[in-house]
């Protein structure tokens, strides 16, 4: 293989040579893709996705603005919104509220069918489980937030949508423990069950949620992109939380004869 040329002058510069030249054919892509942009080929949704009119160096102090057929995150938010009812946003907060538990639910599920339900002196239950549980239970309060921010009018929705997860999922695993994992539960286990494990559910998933309502809140004071690590520490605090319990009652059962 020989090795590249170090020569210094210019006659070997592409655009000097006899020979055409041929472009990067990822040229032809771009411009396309930046074709499309100026016309209605993409919704009103993907150009501001993937806009590029809220960087720094195309404010309107030093640029004047986005262009006719381009526009800003301020701009898309502040249309979005005029145009979406408060009927809609109740609509839309009922229906993340009745399909949070089932689909939080559903990814633990799934988690165990992939095979990341492996008990290794009780990890899973005190730092993997907490962890798909608290994440799920919010998720869909999150890509609302995270992509459609208008369709929440005020924190208590967001609040409703995580207390909502926390409760639902909360039932769904008590009738599975009380009916199909334990046999002939005594009162002390279905009493424990329906008001300490729930508690925790719904007190973890409104924990998440109060983070959730800190970012949305950043959102509208702004008019910015949504900064997610905002809700991180809420995150954490509800995981945390949650393992914590976890492993006291673990402990908690192996210390007593009743559980």
């Amino acid at each position: 293989m020989s090795e590249p040329s170090i020569d210094p002058s210019i006659e070997n510069e592409p655009h000097l040579q006899r020979r055409h030249f041929e472009a990067d054919p990822s040229e032809q892509a771009a411009r396309r893709n930046l074709r499309a942009e100026r016309t209605d080929r993409n919704t009103l949704d993907e150009r501001v996705e993937h806009g590029v009119w809220d960087e720094p160096g195309l404010s309107r102090e030093l640029s004047g603005g986005a262009p006719a057929w381009g526009i800003t995150y301020r701009d898309w938010l502040a249309r979005r919104r005029g145009e979406t009812s408060r009927s809609e946003t109740w609509a839309v907060t009922i229906a993340v509220a009745a399909l949070a538990g089932p689909w939080a639910v559903l990814g633990v599920f799934l988690s165990r069918v992939a095979g990341v339900n492996v008990y290794v002196g009780g990890l899973y239950a005190i730092l993997l489980a907490p962890v798909i549980e608290e994440t799920m239970k919010v998720a869909g309060t999150l890509y609302i937030v995270e992509k459609k921010p208008y369709f929440f009018r005020s924190a208590a929705q967001i609040i409703l949508c995580a207390l909502a997860g926390g409760f639902a999922f909360a039932c769904i695993e008590n009738v599975l423990y009380l009916v199909v994992y334990i046999r002939n539960p005594g009162a002390g286990i279905i009493l424990w069950r329906l008001t300490v494990c729930t508690a925790v559910h719904v007190g973890c998933s409104t924990v998440a949620g109060l983070g959730l309502v800190r970012v949305w809140r950043r959102i509208w004071e702004r008019r910015e992109r949504p900064d997610l690590t905002l809700g991180f520490p809420y995150m954490v605090t509800a995981v945390v939380i949650h393992g914590v319990y976890n492993a006291l009652a673990m402990v908690f059962h192996a210390a007593t004869t009743g559980f």
